[in-house]
């Protein structure tokens, strides 16, 4: 029975592989995260932020809810 040599290829993006990141995976889905919550936070007196992302979370849609009366708005 003869042997062969079965490659794979392994998937990269320059010299770096999903190998070399392994180790540094939870600290960057922390990172990450923290990331996202301060982007949300900083972004989220931006009207058009509002409309495309956070009404499509159902928790905090309500939160923007605008229950002011026509008469006590300035402009």
């Amino acid at each position: 029975m003869a042997y062969t040599l079965k490659l794979k290829s392994q998937p990269h993006l320059g010299r770096v592989t999903p190998e070399l990141l392994r180790p540094f995976g939870s600290s960057l889905v922390i990172w990450g995260a923290g990331a996202g919550i301060a982007v949300a936070l900083f972004m989220s007196s931006v009207p058009i932020f509002q409309r495309d992302v956070l009404d499509k979370i159902p928790v905090v849609r309500d939160y923007f809810v605008d229950d002011t009366p026509e008469s006590d708005k300035p402009f």
